[in-house]
């Protein structure tokens, strides 16, 4: 069948989903449909608008190593032109603190001057698809910085990995981070760079990347896939049934994982995929310190629920404005609501007068465990790939952020879609 026959459904309407779909359309694919359950496309790339001025509920800021986020926007023709973030380090009660202490710096710098060196050992880090990982990438990440001395560098990579959402390194596998945060990207944040954020907000790529899409239905949650009697897949919504040549799933796989045509080691493996439970809160607030702001002393599991990154983006007035706040839920023991976290918190930053705008709650950044993938999570989704004509793509399979869903999801179609 040429390309131009081929029916392809592509469910999930986050950024893997919208630049698979336009890039299908570039490969001369000429029947490709967009399924997405929510009302809007882009997933976490969610601006929302307040006074004219737009605020990020997702994802805040590309960084300029991240080439193939570059690439995309090159080729949409969008442009780095939102305001600059500049970062600051506090404590719990907003005094503002150095990250590294001057007496570790030393130790910091040769710890960081060996990190290249070690990084070129795990060549399964340099492919957009996860194969052949090697053992210790499989354990958690402090025990895979205490099997190589990176005392210092353990701290650092909390600083901007369980910052953004994205988990504690003493339950997230090593492979993980490093995917994420690799030696390039953690230079790009060492060396205070000019983030990529944009004006009218990073939705503005999900705007563009649909406007190029022919076929879109939105509020579709696609509630099964089956095999016809035709030898095509037939997609299910709460609204019809359509048949197609391909499936490509890039919403999270763990909503797929009882499909008939799975097996069992398929389904195991589908339903151990874990998430971090993650928090956006926009407030508008009298007295908003200006830029960005990282709260260093929160980053501990005791301190989850309270605000790790605050974020006001636009310079304001001494008058009213809006902050947004990032912080995991709270343990479900806790005794104080998460909205009265978040307000003490703003109160000690010296931010008088909060009131609740809009709130997002992101199952964010899908891992699976040492177990997992010492028993072939990775494997098994290889294996996967192309049986039945569905092909799996998403956060789970790109690891979480921009530049690996653009990556991971522009790989998919050259190894499997001429």
């Amino acid at each position: 069948m040429n390309n131009a026959d081929c029916k392809v459904a592509v469910i999930g309407g986050g950024l893997s989903g919208l630049v698979i779909a336009q890039e299908l359309q570039e490969k001369g694919y000429k029947n490709v449909t967009v399924f997405e359950k929510d009302e809007r496309l882009g997933g976490k790339l969610h601006t929302i608008w307040y006074n004219g001025k737009s605020y990020e509920l997702g994802a805040i800021f590309g960084l300029p190593s991240q080439l193939n986020l570059k690439a995309l926007m090159k080729r949409l023709n969008i442009k780095t032109d939102g305001p600059k973030l500049s970062r600051v380090n506090y404590n719990a009660n907003g005094e503002k603190i150095m990250q590294i202490p001057r007496e570790e710096l030393g130790e910091f710098m040769e710890e960081l001057q060996l990190l290249p060196n070690v990084l070129m050992r795990y060549k399964s880090l340099e492919n957009a698809s996860i194969q052949n990982i090697e053992p210790p990438l499989m354990l958690p990440f402090s025990k895979w910085c205490d099997m190589h001395g990176f005392e210092i560098l353990k701290t650092i990579y909390v600083h901007y990995f369980t910052i953004f959402g994205l988990g504690n390194i003493d339950e997230v596998p090593a492979l993980y981070v490093l995917r994420i945060l690799n030696h390039e990207h953690l230079m790009c944040f060492m060396q205070l760079p000019e983030f990529t954020t944009w004006k009218y907000g990073v939705s503005s790529l999900a705007e563009c990347l649909k406007q190029e899409i022919k076929d879109i239905r939105l509020g579709q949650k696609v509630t099964d896939i089956s095999l016809s009697q035709h030898e095509t897949l037939r997609v299910q919504t709460q609204f019809e049934v359509l048949d197609f040549n391909r499936v490509i799933i890039t919403a999270p796989l763990d909503q797929f994982s009882n499909l008939h045509f799975w097996d069992r080691d398929m389904r195991q493996h589908l339903s151990s995929i874990k998430y971090q439970s993650f928090n956006v809160y926009a407030f508008i607030a009298d007295k908003i310190p200006k830029g960005c702001g990282c709260v260093l002393e929160n980053l501990s599991p005791g301190k989850r629920g309270h605000i790790i990154i605050w974020d006001s983006r636009w310079d304001t007035c001494d008058g009213e404005g809006m902050v947004m706040i990032y912080a995991y839920n709270p343990p479900d023991n806790s005794k104080i609501s998460s909205l009265d976290i978040i307000k003490g918190d703003l109160l000690k930053l010296g931010i008088e007068n909060p009131r609740l705008y809009q709130t997002k709650h992101w199952k964010h950044c899908p891992y699976v465990d040492t177990l997992a993938l010492e028993n072939g999570f990775y494997d098994k989704m290889e294996e996967m790939q192309g049986k039945n004509n569905v092909f799996l793509a998403g956060e789970i399979m790109s690891t979480l952020s921009m530049e690996n869903c653009v990556r991971y999801s522009l790989d998919l179609l050259n190894r499997f879609f001429d």
